[in-house]
């Protein structure tokens, strides 16, 4: 028995030396070196920018990055440019972005030669749903009431989009006029940085504005802002209860708004394992649950070894959208 005992703690002894030596396939945790950049796409007070505010402190207060954080803006190019900012990162996992759908579009329509493929995706966190509204003295009063006036002219009404052309915002009303039966080609999309399209909408420069639910919802909430449709399967819950789907005006135009964590290219398998621990540990906390029931977020956790195909489905669904668009380049 003393034998056997022996040629054990002397295997565990050999095992340890090995692994210290760096032996292939046993390597140490990563964890953070420095502070960590969480990068929004957008000026600050842009729904993505709300919610990685509110990721940061999450973590913070869970302790589950252990270094310091900044929420750092990089506005501009229909999120193209923060984009870029990762890229040029190449290898640092110190610098993560929440990204929208603009990660498949963007290349789709020439405004990025970077792809998916180009960055290391990290995982979708959630997802959300689009609204469309407009001004509270407007005449229209259902989703209904715009498809209508746009079959008969698809012109007729300045439509803010969002960020950029071929962006979530974009389709989230486009898919369903499209269902309907207007011409989108013909639709007059205007693009807005920021919370540009709501703040236009308000001051009468646009007939309606489409973007997510959360950025709507302040000027719904104090009557400035009428909300047409929302993009969601059935309708929300809570306080948004009363707002009618598309697909219950009887188009079918349901839109989820993903959005993915995505870092530089070149980062190792242990840094992937750190934020994919991180964002499993915080779709599971119950400040981040309070979040997804506030905002009416779906709480849909999407890991890196399932993000490939996620994201190679929605290239191909977008591009028929975008084509239909007439934003191919």
């Amino acid at each position: 028995m003393r034998d056997i005992n022996g040629r054990a703690r002397m295997a565990l002894g050999i095992c340890a030396a090995l692994a210290g030596a760096g032996m292939p396939g046993v390597a140490a945790a990563w964890t953070p070196e420095r502070p960590v950049e969480l990068v929004a796409p957008v000026q600050a007070g842009g729904g993505l920018d709300q919610a990685l505010r509110a990721v940061e402190q999450i973590w913070r207060e869970h302790h589950l990055v252990g270094v310091p954080m900044a929420v750092v803006n990089k506005p501009g190019g229909g999120q193209s440019l923060a984009a870029t900012y990762i890229y040029q990162a190449k290898g640092d996992a110190h610098r993560v972005l929440l990204m929208s759908s603009t990660l498949i579009s963007n290349p789709i329509t020439g405004r990025s030669k970077l792809r998916y493929t180009d960055f290391t995706v990290l995982g979708q966190l959630y997802t959300e749903y689009m609204a469309v509204s407009v001004n509270s003295a407007s005449p229209f009063k259902t989703g209904k009431d715009i498809v209508a006036r746009m079959k008969q002219a698809p012109d007729s009404l300045a439509v803010a989009v969002g960020s950029a052309l071929g962006a979530t915002s974009h389709l989230g009303i486009a898919i369903p006029l499209k269902l309907a039966g207007v011409d989108i080609r013909r639709m007059k999309s205007v693009v807005f940085p920021g919370a540009g399209s709501i703040t236009n909408v308000l001051g009468g420069h646009v007939d309606v504005a489409t973007g997510a639910l959360t950025a709507a919802a302040p000027y719904w909430r104090s009557g400035q802002l009428r909300i047409l449709a929302v993009t969601s399967p059935e309708r929300l819950g809570g306080e948004y209860a009363d707002i009618p789907t598309w697909r219950e005006q009887g188009i079918e135009g349901v839109v989820s708004n993903w959005r993915f964590l995505i870092a530089p290219p070149g980062l190792s398998s242990e840094q992937i394992a750190f934020w994919n621990d991180v964002m499993r540990r915080t779709v599971q906390l119950p400040e981040w649950k309070q979040q997804v029931d506030k905002n009416q977020w779906v709480n849909h956790y999407i890991p890196n070894s399932e993000a490939g195909l996620y994201l190679e489905k929605q290239e191909q669904q977008q591009r028929e959208i975008l084509t239909d668009l007439g934003l191919v380049k």
